[in-house]
């Protein structure tokens, strides 16, 4: 549409559509829709918004005369023999375009709702005539039933006598269509395989232009069938068409989400065809994975260059990511990584001939295959049986393309074949290509040319497909763990964490890696990798590289964790349990923890176990027992392997003791110590700073230390900080542990004062702590009051015992040494905490606890918000196909400013506050953060919380 002319012609067909109403279907005005637009960008520019919306709220019958004219368009394109030409071709993606287009206003509208079940999903029914005399068994292909009826028709023109009889043989009945929705959807997908279009044409042969081959080399093939420029941009389109259509789920709210059926997602991965399914999941799966963003390494090349294969290969990711992401409403929160581990070990290690392979098609035997290969899914039989599931008017596919292909128990076949894969050849180029994508960021930033390598957008969608193969297939998880690929992939998930940390637009993905990395520290192999040195480390960009450092990927798993916990601020409180719960699945396996990375822990485990921690949410509690058991885990299994950790924990007994001492009343009165000090500071700083904005309130600083003042004392401890106490620090630290009369105090249970060693004392609580009665209040910023009944139902059961006898026998044996012999140095000291042995002296170890990552409503409507929303994001930055509808899934706050729609949006599917709160209290088996406020709007049609924020340029 190069004329302005026609431009101008086209727009004023468009308004038509809402300024006239019954359009008749025969009118020529129909096909300027197919005929006058040149490109997409005429298409999305030309056709309103709110032209839409006219047409579909006030003359809704042109709508629907459009889709109608527009659907048979397309079909008569496919289905023309001259097909493909230039001008057929142009009309094909201009049918696309408009479908594209209309699409997502009618799935926003709640009023359409009726009409698209009717129009889309209605089975359809026409009468036929048909001679049983006629037909020869089996069933007849229409165009030889037309064959027939036209030879009938000349038969009755010789004989009119001939012609009644004939009549009376012939029956009259009627023939069921399926429903228009899963014949377009059967089509678009015939599209991405359509020789001459998306396909090269070299492919067609005599029986059909539709050729269900890999497009790229990978999984499931190794012959190359070729490609081009036009080819790709076809693909594109047809892919964006097809995410359009099953973009249905971005117009639910989180309230209803796991209640409603998406029917469009539910017939590709239910319906259809098994040949398809491969096929369709190979390409998108090898094109994604294949791409190289760096192409022939030539710096600077994407600058002289345009590379259009990138947003192919994000459409193939999205496409992919929303197919495999689908569950039945029904099992939306079945964990696929739990059930599988419940099956028993000789189900789990099975031979290659159990799984079924993904048998590719190549253009070498293309010629060979049956007529029914290449048959569309809804060329089906007249007396075919139809599925369990299917409605009952509907004429069901054949038995190779029903779900009965499929076990019982499987709701998606995209899944189940991914979960299928299982060559290890496979695996390497998965996560080859897997790397390539997610380390491109970091290599481009971390080059001596600033700009020369190109830094691509779809690490976000890469990270969310490495996880669902994580999560599908646990062959590919044991791949992982078996070489040393686990790590690179650990220390990709510490560097998104790392580097995206302070940005609101980028906290789901933040989330994201925590999950992830809380999946891989379930498996005891992980664990133990984690011991190996890292001597890569130097490579790393330099905000992600910690100064000086020597030690292995635990140490700078535990470092980067507790950069994550101590730098922002509370930003990531929701995050905590997926942190602490990660250390402590590994911590049975770990060894040989660095000085840095024990201080650390240690120092992480005071500031937890501090009371205004403790008392600001019902759950903090949990991450002081995790700890806990983290301790006890390398104490009881790794003693001798870890004597820096032990040593760490022999200079800071105070934290430990104070704890076991923990009261209501004195963690009160603590809280207001130092809320007194915090004023008498202002106070005396009021003069310099009157004009400052007004300091917080003191509850709420006081309320989470690792967010305000112990901020501070986190955050000095640089990386490269190897500063320690003095030994005689022990000494000091010694007389405190065994008199602790000056506090007051919880008793241990008598059966853990019974285990502690002779001259070791808990005092009891003072008599005169009465007198000082603190009325409860609330602490931090949630509003949640302790009380004793709260403080009494967790301290109890605390793991403490393992530790405080740790204590009592060592520190006086460390002590005795120090001043016998004078010691200096802490090699000594750490020699004999080598050698020390406390067998007998602890209780039994206590049973190693794995908790994984578990996925559950929350964490289901989160991750599908986060996947969409990255869906919107990505369209917004071409077409903008999504933009300007009333998406329910997330809030999409309206703003002038585009620049703010990346920030607003990142906040908005990164900041689930609401629902991540529950999701972690889920993983740590807890009700813990039940009433922690959202920073964020809340959805208050959503019982799910989803508390998402984006913004829209302005139109």
């Amino acid at each position: 549409m190069g004329a302005t002319e026609s431009k101008l012609a086209f727009r004023k067909g468009v308004f038509r559509l809402f300024e006239e109403r019954n359009i008749r279907a025969s009118d020529e005005y129909w096909s300027q829709f197919w005929l006058l637009p040149e490109s997409a960008e005429d298409v999305f520019s030309l056709v309103g918004a709110q032209d839409i919306r006219r047409v579909r709220d006030h003359a809704k019958e042109n709508l629907e005369t459009l889709i109608n004219k527009v659907i048979d368009r397309l079909f008569r394109i496919i289905e023309a023999p001259d097909f493909p030409s230039q001008n057929s071709t142009l009309q094909l993606l201009n049918c696309i375009r408009i479908l594209t287009r209309l699409i997502p206003f009618i799935f926003e509208s709640e009023e359409m709702a009726d009409w698209e079940e009717k129009f889309f999903w209605t089975p359809q029914t026409k009468k036929v005539k048909k001679n049983p005399k006629a037909e020869t068994g089996g069933e007849t292909q229409n165009s030889l039933q037309e064959q027939n009826e036209a030879a009938n028709e000349n038969l009755a023109k010789e004989s009119s006598q001939e012609s009644q009889t004939q009549d009376t043989s012939d029956i009259e009945q009627i023939e069921t269509i399926p429903p228009l929705g899963e014949r377009l959807l059967s089509t678009i997908i015939d599209l991405l395989f359509l020789a001459g279009f998306t396909l090269p044409s070299n492919l067609a042969n005599d029986s059909s232009r539709i050729i269900y081959v890999n497009w790229e080399t990978g999984v499931g093939s190794t012959l190359p069938i070729g490609s081009s420029k036009e080819n790709d941009s076809n693909k594109t389109e047809t892919l964006r068409l097809l995410l359009a259509f099953i973009s249905k789920s971005m117009y639910m709210s989180g309230a209803t989400y796991m209640g409603k059926e998406n029917k469009w997602i539910k017939y590709l991965v239910l319906k259809t065809e098994r040949k398809v399914v491969l096929a369709l999941l190979c390409s998108l799966l090898n094109t994604a994975v294949k791409y190289n963003p760096a192409g022939w390494g030539v710096p600077y090349n994407h600058v002289v260059f345009a590379d259009s294969r990138e947003m192919l290969v994000t459409l193939c990711l999205q496409v992919l990511l929303v197919l495999l992401d689908y569950r039945a409403p029904s099992n939306r929160v079945t964990n696929d990584f739990t059930r599988q581990q419940r099956v028993s070990s000789v189900d789990t290690v099975r031979s290659e001939k159990d799984s079924i392979p993904l048998s590719p098609v190549t253009p070498s035997s293309i010629n060979n295959m049956a007529p029914n290969e290449v048959t569309r899914v809804d060329n089906i039989p007249q007396d075919s049986t139809p599925a369990a599931d299917a409605t009952p008017t509907v004429t069901s596919p054949a038995p190779s393309t029903q779900k009965g292909y499929l076990p019982s128990h499987v709701d998606n076949a995209f899944r189940y074949y991914t979960s299928k894969l299982h060559r290890p050849q496979d695996f390497q180029f998965l996560m080859d290509g897997i790397y390539r994508i997610l380390s491109n960021p970091m290599q481009a930033s971390n080059t001596y040319l600033p700009g020369s390598t190109k830094q691509i957008q779809c690490h976000q969608e890469m990270m969310m497909l490495c996880w669902k193969f994580l999560e599908i297939n646990k062959r590919f998880r044991n791949y992982l763990l078996d070489t040393d690929r686990v790590l690179d992939l650990l220390i990709i998930l510490l560097y998104y964490a790392i580097e995206n940390k302070q940005d609101p637009a980028q906290l789901g993905l933040v989330r994201m890696c925590a999950f992830i990395l809380q999946t891989l520290s379930g498996d005891r192999d992980f664990g133990v990798k984690l011991n190996k040195v890292f001597e890569n480390h130097g490579s790393l960009p330099g905000n992600v590289r910690i100064h000086a450092f020597h030690g292995t990927y635990a140490d700078y798993m535990i470092s980067s964790i507790y950069a994550l916990i101590a730098t922002t601020r509370g930003m990531l409180h929701s995050l905590y349990p997926a942190y602490i719960l990660t250390i402590t699945n590994v911590s049975p396996y770990l060894k040989n923890l660095s000085v840095v990375s024990s201080t650390k822990l240690v120092h992480l485990f005071s500031q937890f176990s501090s009371p205004g921690f403790l008392l600001s949410e019902e759950g903090n509690h949990r991450l002081v027992e995790h700890m806990l058991e983290a301790f006890n885990n390398i104490i009881q299994y790794q003693f001798a392997d870890n004597p820096h950790l032990i040593y760490a924990i022999l200079r800071s007994p105070k934290c430990f003791e104070n704890l076991s001492e923990f009261t209501l009343a004195r963690g009160l009165a603590e809280i207001k110590k130092k809320e007194k000090r915090k004023k008498q500071v202002r106070i005396a700083t009021t003069e310099k700073t009157s004009e400052q904005p007004e300091a917080k309130n003191s509850q709420e600083e006081s309320s989470q230390p690792l967010m305000s003042d112990s901020e501070s004392n986190l955050s000095t401890q640089k990386d490269e900080d190897h500063d320690k106490p003095e030994l005689a620090q022990i000494s000091s630290n010694a007389n405190s542990q065994t008199d602790l009369t000056d506090q007051d105090s919880e008793p241990l249970s008598e059966k853990a004062r019974g285990k502690l060693p002779e001259g070791v004392s808990v005092a009891r609580r003072r008599s005169n702590e009465s007198n000082n009665i603190i009325t409860p209040f609330a602490v931090g910023k949630s509003g949640f009051v302790p009380t004793e009944d709260w403080v009494s139902s967790w301290h109890s059961h605390l793991p403490l015992g393992t530790i405080l006898i740790l204590l009592g026998e060592l520190i006086p044996k460390i002590e005795n040494i120090c001043i016998s012999q004078s010691i200096n140095s802490e090699q000594p000291v750490l020699e004999f905490l080598r050698k020390a042995t406390m067998v007998g002296i602890l209780p039994p170890p206590q049973p190693i606890l794995i908790r994984k990552f578990q996925w559950s409503e929350a964490s289901v409507v989160w991750f599908s918000s986060l996947l969409w929303g990255q869906i919107y994001l990505a369209s917004s930055n071409y077409l903008g196909v999504f933009n300007g509808t009333q998406v329910k899934l997330f809030f999409v706050k309206p703003s002038t400013k585009e620049g703010r729609l990346k920030n607003a949006l990142g906040s908005a599917v990164g900041g689930v506050q609401g629902v991540i709160d529950r999701l972690s209290t889920t993983n740590a088996n807890a009700n813990a953060n039940a009433n922690a406020n959202a920073n964020t709007n809340t959805n208050t049609n959503t019982n799910t919380n989803i508390n998402t924020t984006a913004t829209t340029p302005s139109s």
